[in-house]
């Protein structure tokens, strides 16, 4: 990779220190106690080091020049990789849950040619923003692109989005229409009701004791397909439907699955009683899994494209084309062979054409 300075990697410790008060039980005085707020949603010391020492690896094998930079917001320091030219127009990109900026390592290259590129860590999600727990039940999330934008001095930029990344990007073209000048989503939640992988959570994911490099070979497909009887295939030992061909994806998930508070970061956790917050955590659900209104939808007018995999875990693509084509009125549909819920990771250089040239062709 050229020119990544590997001093800007670090994680801002001394941002990240914030203090309690706890009073001393012998001499009766208030004491300061400073704590590590980076952990909140770790589940260990080990755990927010092994994460970020794959995030700063994977950085540093990026093969153009990118710089990891900081804005404050509303909801906290929020860090991103940009690249490209500074006067280019604007494209943020948002990953899905769990996910971070250097997950978009095959795309920097490809947009920032004719874009100034900013992959954006969600605040409370893996990665070197602040781990505050931000709300998808309202409308902080597009607060906190709005403080983005601001802080950049961007006063409209194109959105891409991967999964709840795309619902993200969504919301703000629905909220803030002048902020936003093109939406690429990708799988996007919110989009159509969702299918619920009850089989894959309880095989996979929710596996207390399943090894993060054993979960990541099961997440990284060899085929991604479906067999005859409708399962997921398998084959060789591959994640089959639920899989992708990349393997810093799948890695990503792991680690994710086995060192972060998933649960708190999707603000489902109660931390009076331990336990998840039922209700709370039924209204998420619903938020990640079930359709927009279309009167809601109806309100994205900016030029859109929508990509889906073949084999899409969450939707039926062709089903989705149908009813988009219909409920958007500047909409293009593209459904890509041979991938799944991650179509641009599974077959980045395809999904990388269709999207310059979208953007090229939506210029204003």
């Amino acid at each position: 990779m050229k020119n990544y300075n590997k001093a800007q990697t670090g994680t801002n410790a001394a941002h990240a220190l914030s203090y309690i008060r706890k009073i001393n039980a012998d001499s009766g005085t208030a004491e300061k106690i400073f704590v590590d707020t980076r952990m909140n949603l770790y589940k260990s010391a080990e755990g927010f080091q092994t994460i970020m020492n794959w995030y700063n690896d994977i950085v540093a094998d990026i093969d153009v020049d990118v710089e990891s930079k900081y804005v404050e917001t509303s909801f906290g320091r929020t860090h991103m990789l940009a690249c490209g030219d500074e006067q280019a127009p604007p494209l943020f990109l948002l990953p899905g849950i769990a996910g971070c900026a250097p997950l978009w390592r095959r795309q920097f290259a490809d947009f920032s040619k004719t874009h100034r590129v900013y992959a954006l860590d969600i605040v409370g999600q893996p990665g070197k923003s602040d781990t505050n727990i931000v709300s998808f039940l309202n409308d902080d999330f597009v607060q906190w692109l709005t403080d983005v934008q601001d802080e950049l001095g961007v006063s409209k930029a194109d959105y891409l989005g991967n999964s709840v990344g795309g619902s993200l990007c969504m919301q703000m073209a629905i909220k803030q229409p002048s902020r936003v000048n093109t939406l690429v989503l990708l799988a996007p939640t919110g989009i159509a009701r969702a299918k619920f992988p009850m089989q894959v959570l309880i095989t996979k994911v929710l596996r207390k004791n399943k090894d993060a490099n054993a979960l990541e070979k099961e997440l990284t497909a060899k085929t991604v397909n479906r067999s005859t009887n409708g399962n997921a295939t398998e084959a060789g030992g591959g994640g089959g439907k639920f899989g992708t061909f990349d393997r810093q994806l799948a890695r990503a998930m792991a680690l994710a699955t086995k060192h972060y508070r998933v649960d708190k970061s999707v603000g489902v956790y109660n931390e009076t009683s331990g336990k998840v917050h039922i209700p709370t955590g039924l209204r998420v659900l619903k938020k990640f899994f079930m359709a927009e209104p279309r009167k809601v939808l109806q309100q994205i007018k900016v030029p859109t494209l929508l990509v889906f995999g073949e084999h899409e875990m969450l939707y039926k693509p062709k089903a989705i084309k149908r009813k988009a084509e219909k409920l958007l009125k500047n909409v293009r549909v593209e459904i890509v062979d041979n991938s799944g819920h991650g179509a641009i990771f599974d077959q980045p250089t395809i999904v990388n054409g269709m999207i310059v040239d979208f953007l090229n062709n939506n210029r204003f």
